[in-house]
Formats: C-alpha cells, structure tokens, sequence
C-alpha cells in the first residue's frame, strides 16, 4: 500500500483537534465522515497498488521525481544457468567451420570455439602481455585481463607447495596452423583430432587459455602429468581464480577432444564459479548461457 494509510492518518487526528471544544457538536457526523472517506481512499489504494488515479499531464510529485531520475545504463550480464540446470542439448562431434557465437573481443568469457565453431579469419586479441608479468615461469603471453587471477593462481599453489609454468599460451591462427600440421605428420589426421584444434578452433588463440606444468619439468602431455600434484592441484583451486579445465577427463563427448588435465581457460571468478557449481563442462555451460540469451 505504499505507506498511505500512515499518511491519511494525521488528517484523523487534526479533525479531532478542530473540533475537541464543541462537545456534542454537530461537526462530528463530518469527522465520522472524513475517516470512512479516509478509509475507502485507503483500502481502493492497495485495491488499486496506485497512490491515485494520475491522468497524463497532472502534476503527480512522484511522477516528476520518477521522470527526473537519470537513466541506468543497461550492461547484459553473462547468463548463469542454475546449477541444478540439465544438461542443454549440445551440437555433435563433427568437423565444420561454422562462425564461433560471441565472437567479439569483448566477448571473451562467452565464446564458444570447438571442432564446429571456429574464430573470424584475421582474429587478434588486444592487449596481449607476457606471462612472466603473473610471477610465472615459461613463454608467451595472454590478454591483461587475466593476469591479475593468474599471479593470484600461481601465488596460491607457492603457498600450498605447488610450482606451475607455463607451457603454451596465445596461440595465432597461423601458429595453430603449424602445430596442428606437426600433429598429423606425427600421428595422422584422425588421431590428431582428437586432441589438437586445427587452425581458428583453438581456444589459445583466444588469447585466455594456458596450459600449464610443472615448474622445471617437460610437456605435461602425459599421463604422468595429470597424476601429477601440480594437475591434482589445478583441478580442485584453478576454478577459484577464473580458470576452468576445459576438458576434464570422461567428458569426451560433451568436450570434443580426450582429457586434458593441463589446458585451462579463464573466464573470471564468476563465470568460473557458476561454471563449477553447475558441474557442467565449460562447453555445455557456454551453450546454456547462449541458449539463454536468445
């Protein structure tokens, strides 16, 4: 009701005053009068859920103070499908070059690249600084936002006894191109696709994505790495800093690719969280949120 019936309440009382040295006086059926009036006024109020009937161009002071107040600006948040949400219904396995959805730079903690979707041809992140700014040993660089969470990652596994590098980060379309070739020289093209993105499916070219080893220690693609303390360590703590496993090990299906316990891509605190706690993978989580959005 809008706190009315507190504000008819002083008109009660100042009748009673008015009129409380003629006793027996005529005025009060009108004081009797005023209060039902009052009442009704009130009761059609919250009947209504409006303080009174407002015609275009009356002087409402509530209207003017609402019609005053600065406009907000509207910024679309990342959807975040419930936790308890069902798996969405995720496109198959196959090898297409359709466009990736959320492609923009700005669209970093959303887009969607896979086996299916791929980046636009000439696609390079901004911003792109060494890692070596996050305190973290090993080559190459990754966009500035991440950097910060990165440092805080690499910080907390010191504290816990856990020392990590950087094994690979950005990647250019044109570099992917070469990595992916060595791949089929070495183990033939339907094997390679099982565990290389070919060019402009990459999520390190991104610019977000890192995979990580052991600080001091070889290429973490082996088994042994993903037994690993430094692996074990990243799958329960990485989620708290932005960076989610994009390819957790018995997720083959819904990921495209076999297990990777050392890739990992960042997509902020919130993101990561909401992602962890639906214990959906990455790429079902990124299709939710764009489903949801349309």
């Amino acid at each position: 009701m809008d706190g009315r019936p507190e504000r008819a309440q002083p008109n009660v009382r100042f009748v009673r005053r008015a009129h409380a040295h003629a006793t027996r006086s005529p005025a009060l059926p009108l004081t009797v009068t005023i209060v039902v009036i009052t009442v009704v006024a009130a009761l059609f109020t919250g009947a209504t859920g409006s303080g009174a009937a407002v015609t275009p161009g009356s002087a409402d002071p509530s209207a003017k103070r609402t019609s005053s107040a600065p406009p907000t600006k509207s910024v679309a948040p990342v959807p975040t499908p419930s936790p308890t949400a069902t798996m969405p219904q995720l496109p198959t396995c196959r090898y297409a070059d359709e466009p990736a959805a959320r492609a923009a730079y700005a669209d970093w903690q959303r887009t969607i690249v896979d086996t299916t979707s791929r980046l636009p041809k000439g696609y390079v992140p901004p911003n792109l600084v060494p890692v070596s700014r996050a305190g973290v040993s090993g080559g190459g660089s990754i966009r500035r936002i991440a950097i910060a969470n990165l440092k805080a990652l690499a910080r907390a596994a010191r504290k816990a006894g856990v020392r990590l590098a950087v094994e690979s980060a950005y990647r250019s379309e044109a570099r992917q191109h070469r990595t992916f070739a060595g791949w089929v020289r070495t183990s033939g093209e339907a094997e390679a696709r099982r565990f290389s993105a070919r060019a402009g499916h990459s999520e390190h070219q991104l610019g977000t994505a890192i995979d990580f080893k052991a600080a001091g220690g070889g290429s973490p693609w082996t088994h042994a790495f993903a037994r690993s303390r430094q692996a074990r360590w990243l799958a329960a703590n990485a989620w708290r800093f932005g960076w989610i496993q994009s390819y957790p090990p018995g997720a083959e299906t819904q990921t495209c690719y076999g297990a990777e316990a050392w890739h990992y891509r960042y997509v902020g605190r919130d993101v990561a969280a909401e992602v962890h706690d639906s214990e959906m993978t990455l790429r079902a989580w990124l299709w939710a949120a764009d489903l949801q959005r349309k």
